[in-house]
């Protein structure tokens, strides 16, 4: 059994590509807050906020991932909020958001390497990870620490039948962006950048996106250690 585990799935580009993998005879299981009600692929409620139900969720599949002839993990869900600058942040929201884009992905990575299958970890970063952005002190921070945590891990991994490596999926038509457009200028100063982004159709559907991303890294052998980006695989 070739057993995928992708967070945020419910919708967006972990949703897209929960399709694409179940096409190519993966056993796919959803980890999202939220539930697709036509998805087609098991599905698992997880906040990535609370390390509880992480926990909870891992033992909940564990006899998945001690059947599976290997594993896939696609670390996809992430949070843009809080957006504001810093001294105007609710620590409650940073905290959440530290917990969900960093926190929860290094959880889930210790937990499947432990059952010592074949694994292949994908996560999901972001231009952001390299370019500081006002109002983005959070998402910045998180991105940049999971590249450096993905690229350990990934030398951590060489000599291994285990795997590592990035993905940046560029900018999408999804809900986040959404989120990023109805901020405000005090709070986000490239907030007009980010909606031209919309308004001139240069925002990538990912379903399109998705198929790239299933095509280059999956489709064929992953390179361990390597950060693929979007746009040195399509024009």
């Amino acid at each position: 059994m070739k057993l995928a585990l992708v967070t945020g799935a419910s919708r967006g580009l972990g949703r897209a590509i929960a399709q694409e993998l179940q096409a190519r005879d993966y056993d796919v299981i959803g980890l999202s807050r939220s539930q697709s009600e036509d998805a087609t692929y098991e599905q698992l409620p997880i906040d990535l906020s609370d390390v509880s139900g992480i926990e909870t969720a891992i033992r909940d599949i564990t006899s998945l991932l001690e059947n599976a002839d290997s594993i896939l993990l696609v670390q996809n869900a992430a949070w843009i909020e809080p957006i504001h600058r810093v001294g105007q942040l609710d620590r409650k929201k940073v905290t959440a958001h530290v917990h969900a884009n960093l926190l929860a992905p290094m959880l889930l990575a210790n937990a499947v390497l432990a059952f010592n299958k074949p694994t292949d970890l994908i996560h999901v970063t972001s231009g952001a990870a390299k370019r500081p952005i006002s109002g983005w002190s959070a998402y910045c921070g998180t991105k940049a620490g999971l590249d450096h945590f993905t690229e350990t891990l990934a030398l951590e991994l060489e000599g291994t039948p285990h795997r590592a490596a990035l993905f940046n999926p560029g900018v999408m038509d999804t809900s986040m962006q959404a989120e990023i457009r109805s901020s405000s200028e005090e709070a986000f100063a490239d907030l007009e950048q980010f909606r031209s982004y919309e308004t001139e159709g240069r925002l990538r559907s990912p379903e399109t996106v998705a198929r790239v991303f299933v095509e280059q890294l999956i489709d064929r052998p992953l390179e361990n250690g390597k950060t693929y980006s979007i746009y040195d695989l399509i024009k």
